[in-house]
């Protein structure tokens, strides 16, 4: 809305009515304190005055705040009319349907409210979560959830996940396979910045569980990644630095830092440990101190000048043998950052993968299912082929309006969840009894 002229208004009001229409499915976007809330109590009192039975409304909304909103003033208009004159009554009816109340609205709306909190099952404003938990509830076995499952919280699972680190790290250096990872991060890691890390994977556990299922486990996601940043899978910093060792034109350079030990300071400042790591054999353990850093600044970028005029005097080729070894040594750098990288990340989805497994184990003891389980498991049950259709006829029978709230915050896991619920409305047996099923 663009100002606060009397169209302005009456055009405001008409979008509201009609996105409240019972009739229409649609999709409602607004800026802050526009009214989206209203227009949802509005649809939802709207399905309700045409007869609508109210366990036949899902409203799933981002928070619990949000339910509790929606349900205070549902409630509260339901409770008004049951006790307003008719005049009072009419005047508001005609606002919610744009058009003149009849006496049998009247006589409807005034049930509405005992009509409600006598419906079997009553009706339902609640989170995604809510509705997942629920749901799983129902049908236990499908899902493969524990039937008398609990429903851990933030609270608890920070707890559980806690557990589960002192666990993993009190036993991960009895485990021969896994105890280069704890090393790994004892080496290079402070206790703050551990505690934090494994705060944010607790935070990404979802993600961190979805990218292991995908590729069966760490070590097949991490060969993913090797693949990606073009390093053989068994590569280490060893290996690839004795390739590039293997592969160097020794000669020349031999050549061009004989030429630099004869030239001035700054020739010779230079190619002194270049000579020193020439002199000792080459050595692997050496090479990165003495041989790559001499080619780049403190900073850690490729020096301007390798060889001063006295040099190239005693050696013309001096200059290009020495550039082409940093042009080369520069493409050896980001190979070995890569390298960095993806041992880095190895180690973490390691031990990301070890968490997740004993804080798996923990919740299965304690009968526990965490926010994200709800989510995956009712998204599962709802797309599994073998289980669909007795769920689905089961949920069909019940649901014929769906309503989602703050939808721009719902993750696609949920949306699969509304989207599974919603997939027969419009087609086929769903479309029963040339009922009008909206979204």
């Amino acid at each position: 809305m663009s100002g606060n002229s009397e169209s302005d208004l009456r055009a405001h009001e008409m979008g509201q009515r009609i996105a409240a229409d019972p009739s229409l499915s649609a999709w409602v976007a607004a800026n802050a304190g526009a009214g989206k809330t209203t227009v949802l109590v509005d649809r939802v009192t709207r399905l309700l005055l045409m007869g609508t039975r109210p366990s036949g409304i899902l409203c799933l909304t981002f928070t619990k705040a949000a339910a509790a909103e929606m349900q205070i003033r549902l409630t509260r208009r339901l409770g008004k009319w049951s006790t307003q004159d008719d005049s009072t009554l009419k005047a508001e009816l005609f606002k919610l349907l744009g058009r003149p109340a009849e006496d049998s609205d009247i006589e409807t709306a005034r049930r509405l409210f005992a009509r409600t909190l006598e419906s079997p099952g009553g009706l339902r404003l609640q989170t995604v979560h809510a509705f997942c938990e629920a749901l799983l509830k129902r049908f236990p076995v499908e899902a493969g959830v524990p039937p008398g499952f609990a429903v851990a919280d933030e609270a608890v699972t920070a707890e559980l996940f806690a557990v589960a680190r002192d666990r993993v790290l009190g036993h991960g250096l009895d485990d021969a396979g896994f105890a280069p990872v704890i090393r790994f991060f004892a080496e290079r890691v402070d206790d703050s910045r551990f505690a934090s890390l494994i705060r944010s994977l607790l935070g990404r556990r979802r993600d961190l569980s979805l990218l292991l299922q995908a590729h069966g486990g760490a070590d097949a996601a991490m060969g993913a990644l090797y693949a990606q940043l073009d390093l053989p899978p068994d590569a280490t910093r060893h290996s690839v630095i004795a390739a590039y060792i293997a592969g160097m034109a020794l000669g020349d350079l031999r050549a061009a830092v004989a030429a630099l030990m004869q030239g001035g300071a700054n020739d010779r400042k230079l190619g002194d440990p270049l000579a020193g790591w020439l002199a000792a054999g080459c050595p692997v353990e050496r090479f990165e101190a003495d041989w790559l850093a001499s080619f780049f600044t403190q900073k850690g970028e490729p020096r301007s000048s390798l060889a001063s005029k006295t040099a190239l005097k005693l050696d013309p080729a001096c200059g290009d043998s020495l550039q082409e070894e940093q042009n080369r040594l520069i493409i050896l750098k980001q190979q070995l950052n890569a390298l960095t990288i993806a041992e880095a990340t190895s180690m973490l989805l390691r031990l990301g993968e070890r968490l997740l497994e004993t804080y798996g184990a923990l919740k299965t003891a304690h009968g526990l299912l965490d926010y994200d389980d709800l989510i995956l498991k009712s998204r599962d049950l709802l797309v599994e082929p073998s289980q669909v259709p007795w769920v689905m006829f089961k949920l069909d029978q019940g649901i014929d309006h769906i309503l989602v709230d703050e939808a721009q915050d719902t993750s696609p896991d949920q949306w699969s969840v509304v989207a599974a619920l919603a997939e027969e409305f419009f087609s086929g047996t769903g479309a029963r009894d040339g009922l009008r099923r909206t979204i």
